[in-house]
């Protein structure tokens, strides 16, 4: 299985929502283990095996299906492993 890590602003309320939303749904979909850390502040982005796969863009965070696409296209050969 993939090394999922979201990092996230520290002081962001719905940053750290959001990144909780995504470790579930994650860890329920795909059946992935997330470790969510603190970054820098304003972060959200999505690291597979070390790797960045997604981050937030403008002032919009990256939805659901978004970080599930981008994991699953980072790390094809491990889903489910």
């Amino acid at each position: 299985m993939s090394n999922i890590i979201i990092k996230r602003c520290p002081v962001c309320e719905s940053i750290g929502s959001r990144a909780q939303e995504i470790a579930a749904a994650l860890k329920s979909h795909l059946g992935m283990n997330v470790h969510i850390k603190d970054g820098a502040n304003g972060e959200f982005s999505v690291l597979a095996g070390g790797v960045p796969v997604i981050q937030r863009t403008g002032e919009g965070l990256p939805s659901v299906d978004e970080v599930e696409a981008a994991v699953c296209n980072a790390t094809p050969t491990r889903i489910g492993q």
